[in-house]
């Protein structure tokens, strides 16, 4: 395979040229990915948090969403607003709240592609391994086919580093302003980025300060209309930010670092119990050399400019600091608002601007004269990527909402075993959300759910319950387990004597 990658890469240019390559090839990776998320939309049942979104949010005004009226941090702004609006005109169905987010691994699509051409131009043979890298991650893929904010705000802050990094490439104004709105908006689908959003509209300060040439007018002007923004930004997320800090909705998890909190848990559940790729310590360890040999060229560069600050205008100072700066914000926001680390999805953001990083580090070391070598390393790269999306992402599954994905085989059960209408049914209340949604919808007018619970009732008249294994022994005098799905949850069905005693009393 190799060997064919490097003679499709020294193709004369009138048979062939690694440019057409690339661009037929990641039109054709992304088209592939993007139906995979399209299946994995219609079979995957709609799963607790969803569900919260698309039966309660989206009833909501646009004023009550934009301001947060229910402070649940579920209600992700723009994604809300966007599932409402396709509601509005299709009709409230699975994929079609899912489809914002879907739609949105397009625009993820267009940010790697300005990416790669700008790092490592059109006609290089690591474009493809490059945009894999950052595809091929399982976790991140789940939420592109999820109805919440994350997959969107990801490819938001992606394309809007794509566009930061033009900017100071070309000195191009329009892209510069193009990559403040669009971490904007990154924020505006999950808060969590909001440091993403400073640490760009810092970098944004700065371009007009280095493209100004000291003039001072210019300068001031522009910065003018970036603090105009910005106060205007700041007071449309004020409100909903104030009532989920006064709610308690930031302290979902612990303070323990930033390593140990959130860089770790972000590569770990990428790998996602990987089989080929290395542990999470020596990607871990990778990631700082990666960062640590950027600040090196880059601190080299400048020293031998004698501090000519055209050396800012390369791909690998923008993604490289655009990343500290975010985590710097981070820390300060840690230690200043005494809010948790980010973990798992709340930083999820972090891996697209990470492998911005990393491509911008290939640029200046892959260039290399040894085209074979290039080649084995290229297919390497792209073998591993395939082989990771291949073993690990599942059609059927999802990390952060694993209770819900059996939702589908429990009302089958229920629709087969039973012999009345309506199925009375009850379920534990993180399991609920999932069946609610279908109920919600009319999907499943033979089924009657009870009323939501926090709490295991002990009292329920419903025929059957679904729980978790850890709760079966309070129903246990009551109750049969009938079937067993995943690890720990089980379908109960009331007890033959017990289903006689009820009957009679009705």
């Amino acid at each position: 395979m190799s060997y064919i990658y490097f003679e499709l890469a020294n193709l004369p240019y009138s048979r062939f040229t690694m440019r057409k390559f690339n661009l037929y090839a990641f039109i054709i990776i992304l088209a592939a990915f993007f139906v995979l998320l399209l299946y994995k939309a219609i079979k995957l049942p709609v799963v607790t948090d969803e569900s919260i979104t698309a039966v309660n949010f989206i009833q909501y005004s646009l004023w009550d969403i934009i301001m947060y009226t229910n402070h649940y941090p579920n209600n992700h702004i723009l994604n809300t607003l966007l599932t409402k609006l396709l509601v509005n005109f299709f009709g409230n169905e699975q994929i079609i709240i899912r489809l914002p987010n879907i739609l949105f691994f397009l625009v993820y699509g267009i940010g790697i592609f300005r990416i790669n051409k700008a790092m490592l131009k059109a006609d290089s043979i690591f474009f493809i391994p490059a945009a894999l890298l950052f595809m091929a991650n399982p976790y991140l893929l789940d939420f592109f086919g999820l109805c919440r904010g994350y997959g969107m705000s990801s490819a938001l802050i992606t394309l809007s580093i794509s566009y930061l990094v033009t900017a100071y490439l070309h000195a191009n104004n329009r892209h510069a302003w193009a990559a403040l709105i669009l971490a904007m908006l990154a924020a505006y689908a999950n808060f969590t980025v909001l440091t993403g959003w400073v640490a760009v509209t810092m970098l944004v300060l700065f371009y007009f300060f280095v493209t100004g040439k000291h003039v001072w007018q210019e300068i001031v002007k522009q910065w003018g209309m970036i603090a105009f923004i910005t106060v205007f930004y700041v007071a449309l997320i004020a409100n909903p930010v104030i009532k989920m800090n006064r709610a308690g909705e930031f302290q979902y998890w612990t303070s323990n670092g930033f390593y140990k909190e959130t860089l770790l848990p972000v590569i770990d559940f990428s790998r996602s119990n990987s089989n080929l790729i290395p542990d999470t310590h020596t990607l871990t360890w990778l990631v700082f050399l990666v960062i640590v040999f950027n600040l090196g060229y880059i601190g080299v560069r400048l020293i031998r400019s004698h501090f000519d600050l055209s050396v800012v205008k390369q791909p690998v100072f923008t993604t490289t600091i655009v990343l500290l700066m975010t985590v710097f914000i981070n820390l300060l926001q840690c230690w200043l608002l005494k809010t948790p680390n980010l973990h798992g999805r709340t930083a999820l953001f972090f891996y697209p601007m990470f492998i911005a990083v990393a491509v911008s580090f290939a640029g200046i070391v892959l260039p290399l004269r040894h085209k074979v070598l290039n080649s084995m390393l290229a297919m390497a790269i792209a073998f591993i990527c395939v082989f990771h999306v291949a073993d690990r992402f599942r059609i059927n599954w999802v990390r952060d909402a694993w209770q819900s994905v059996n939702t589908f085989e429990v009302l089958n059960y229920l629709r087969s075993d039973s012999d009345t209408e309506p199925v009375t049914f009850e379920a534990y209340y993180y399991l609920y959300h999932s069946f609610n949604y279908y109920v919600f919808t009319g999907k499943v007018p033979w089924l009657k759910l009870e009323d939501y619970d926090e709490s295991v009732d002990m009292h329920t008249r419903a025929e059957y319950y679904y729980i978790f294994e850890e709760d079966y022994q309070m129903l246990e005098p009551t109750f049969d387990v009938v079937q067993h799905f995943g690890e720990n949850r089980l379908l109960l069905k009331r007890k033959e004597q017990q289903h006689a005693l009820r009957t009679e009393n009705k």
